[in-house]
């Protein structure tokens, strides 16, 4: 199971539409049933980690996601053909090992061996608690998230419908400018979208700027675009709210979950910058 970049960055895709396919029940419950192991979410969430690489084709990522996307959509609509094909797009995206014996030139199934989501997962984790399954779902759904974030995905349905958002710019003498978004559509989150925000003070000896309230935007998108690393930490052992950092940067995001349906969704985000 020798892989180029190029086909690492197509098999990422395939997996990140499948894991996102099984998070949202999108399978008829005849289907899940009849899934092997390698197609349920945790492994598919492996995978998706499996075939990161640290130079990414973004492009060839995206478009194999599309054309699983496309040949899913086909196949619940009953093209047993894409279906077929969907299904061996994945099966050429294996991640099970293989034993080479040069003397036959022929690669051998070996018994699959799980990888630990503890080695494969980019998020720094509690020292205790993550054995929890609800704890183990939370981390996969915002290890989804967190991979559309890389990819420059759209993220609005892994958001509630309405979600709050939150502006704190941090200066110095003790100031902040600060807004807050309630209900905002989580289309919003995607395209971007404008709030009022206000300065504080408390120290009285601060230069204060001439106008108080001011018009600022916020579009994730843009915003992590300015980041070379997204770098991930659970923010307390309740597993809902994640840090989202770059640590070359002085700016990062909080995020909070909570249950939603089935799953869970992003119910906050909140945009957090110390000003030098």
């Amino acid at each position: 199971m020798v892989f180029n970049m190029k086909e690492a960055a197509r098999c990422s895709g395939r997996w990140m539409t499948h894991a996102g396919a099984v998070h949202y029940d999108t399978f008829p419950e005849t289907a899940v049933g009849a899934f092997i192991e390698q197609l349920r979410l945790s492994a598919a969430m492996n995978a998706v980690d499996f075939f990161i690489t640290e130079d990414r084709d973004h492009p060839a990522s995206r478009d194999a996601a599309d054309e699983a996307d496309r040949l899913l959509g086909l196949a619940l609509a009953g093209d047993a053909a894409a279906a077929r094909t969907y299904f061996e797009n994945l099966g050429l995206c294996s991640t099970r090992p293989e034993t080479v014996h040069d003397e036959t030139a022929v690669a051998i199934d070996a018994a699959a061996t799980p990888l630990q989501q503890t080695e494969a997962s980019p998020i720094e984790l509690p020292s205790s608690d993550f054995d929890e399954p609800v704890n183990q779902q939370r981390l996969a759904f915002i290890e989804l998230f967190v991979q559309r974030l890389r990819d420059g995905a759209p993220v609005a349905d892994l958001l509630k419908p309405k979600i709050s958002y939150v502006f704190i710019v941090k200066h110095d003498c003790a100031a902040a400018t600060t807004g807050y978004v309630d209900l905002l559509p989580a289309s919003d989150v995607d395209t971007g979208f404008p709030f009022e925000a206000t300065y504080t003070w408390e120290n009285p000896d601060c230069m204060v700027p001439p106008e108080l309230d001011s018009i600022e935007a916020f579009n994730l998108k843009e915003t992590l675009a300015h980041w070379n690393r997204i770098e991930v930490a659970v923010e307390d052992h309740n597993f809902d709210g994640f840090v989202l950092t770059d640590k070359a940067r002085n700016d990062y995001l909080l995020i909070g979950i909570e249950p939603y349906g089935k799953g869970y969704a992003v119910s906050k985000i909140e945009y957090r910058r110390e000003m030098p």
